[in-house]
């Protein structure tokens, strides 16, 4: 008997199809936009009294070290650490990072009850967008301060509405954002943001 392949199935499967959209320049897009698929997304949120352990703990066991600063976003090769509330984080990286073992199994092995740990791996979608115009669209829909010393330079991680959707945003770079989502408002998120960027030009990128 033929054995299963078991994936799993983006929940923007069919939507996000590469190529150009909207107003495109002759210079090109201002906007490029691509799914960050199979990410392990685990959310670890540590007990007041024992929060440097556990931290220390992360950082021995995946091998970035969760700040306890608001707002700030850790990164050490493929693993990022968001912080989205006190001694709350968001721990992220590729599903292939550790071979067999899971981040969510590895993390469990070495905490244990010390804090909850919840696995947000199928609950999310990541969408990786880039480019000059990454501000101007971010603009339309939040109210964040997106001017450059205020709340969203790069290295810091923000939860706001965005669109009218609750996002978790990490500025990677000057002209790079990934943008977290719950993926039940994925395909609503798309339509939105597609719609925002259209006057700049929008490449969609493959994943």
């Amino acid at each position: 008997m033929a054995e299963l392949e078991i994936r799993r199935r983006s929940a923007l499967e069919g939507r996000l199809e590469p190529g150009d959209f909207g107003t495109v320049c002759a210079d090109g897009p201002r906007l490029m936009v691509r799914e960050r698929p199979a990410l392990a997304i685990a959310q670890v949120e540590a007990w007041p009294e024992s929060a440097a352990e556990t931290v220390e703990k992360i950082g021995k066991t995946v091998g970035v070290r969760p700040s306890r600063d608001p707002l700030v976003a850790t990164v050490a090769g493929e693993t990022t650490a968001l912080w989205v509330g006190p001694d709350s984080w968001l721990l992220v990286e590729p599903e292939s990072a550790r071979g067999v073992a899971s981040l969510v199994e590895t993390l469990a092995a070495e905490l244990g009850g010390q804090a909850a740990l919840t696995d947000q791996g199928h609950g999310r979608v990541c969408l990786r967008i880039s480019g000059p115009a990454l501000t101007d669209v971010l603009a339309k829909g939040c109210t964040l301060d997106l001017d450059p010393g205020r709340d969203f330079d790069p290295g810091r991680v923000v939860g706001t509405s965005l669109g009218h959707m609750t996002v978790t945003m990490h500025r990677v770079d000057e002209e790079t954002a990934d943008l977290y989502v719950a993926r039940s408002f994925a395909v609503s998120f798309l339509d939105w943001l597609m719609h925002a960027a259209a006057e700049y030009g929008v490449r969609v990128e493959a994943a």
